[in-house]
């Protein structure tokens, strides 16, 4: 029962995995900001000759093996990036699952890590984050803050994690941009105060690490811009699946 449970919370998740993956190429390429309508509900199609995806083919990961990753009008190759990112959300899901269980809160910090996935993907390509994404992080925040934060430990967290990406900023102008700040602010704004300490502590280090082996080999040095959201993401997954454990560690040590 459990591994037929398993199976389909993996499911799950590529079929999300799909429709956020989707969303980030459309808000990529500008589509969601010239109708939010046409970027959510318009059916998947080539993107090189434009016809329609449908029948079988638009199932996540059977879909792309059964049309070995060409499209079946023009015979274009698809980009491996589509499965490997239904795969994504689909381990995603799982991590979740083991998590919380099955319950509404997981599914709502599914829907909530899938949509910070999202705009992390966007970033990587565009090297922004829209406000409406944000907009939408924040809402779907809404249940899952109300469930296990105060308000005011809410509060804290915002303050915590948009006061220090504000703080860099003055010292370092360029060093981050304003997404970078509001996403981080959303994500404050979900953990709450002591798990965004744990969350800022993960993102920095793991954009630290990426950043000096992407400076080292590129030659480009320290001052190159990466995207800031992927670590955000990273820094919001710690915390989620392991921050309660960091902080009786921290606990240990300090107090």
């Amino acid at each position: 029962m459990e591994e037929m449970r398993t199976v389909f919370i993996f499911i799950g998740g590529t079929i999300f995995g799909s429709f956020y993956y989707t969303l980030a190429l459309r808000t990529a390429s500008g589509e969601l900001r010239e109708s939010w309508k046409k970027a959510l509900f318009t059916s998947s199609r080539c993107p090189r000759c434009g016809a329609g995806i449908g029948g079988a083919y638009l199932v996540p990961l059977i879909g792309y093996l059964a049309a070995k990753g060409r499209c079946r009008s023009c015979g274009a190759g698809i980009s491996s990036a589509y499965p490997f990112m239904e795969a994504l959300y689909g381990f995603l899901a799982l991590m979740l699952y083991f998590k919380f269980g099955l319950s509404f809160y997981f599914v709502a910090v599914f829907l909530l890590a899938g949509l910070a996935l999202c705009i992390s993907t966007v970033d990587v390509k565009t090297m922004t984050i829209p406000n409406s994404l944000i907009a939408a992080f924040g809402l779907l925040s809404l249940y899952p803050v109300v469930l296990t934060n105060s308000p005011l430990e809410s509060l804290y967290g915002l303050l915590l994690m948009s006061g220090f990406f504000i703080t860099v900023l003055l010292i370092f102008p360029g060093s981050f941009g304003g997404g970078d700040v509001k996403f981080a602010a959303a994500i404050g704004l979900f953990l709450g105060l002591e798990l965004a300490v744990v969350a800022l502590e993960a993102s920095l280090i793991s954009g630290a690490i990426v950043g000096i082996v992407y400076a080292v080999k590129t030659g480009k040095g320290l001052r190159s811009r990466i995207p800031f959201g992927p670590f955000l993401f990273i820094g919001m997954m710690t915390a989620i699946v392991y921050g309660r454990e960091i902080l009786v560690l921290y606990y240990k040590w300090f107090f």
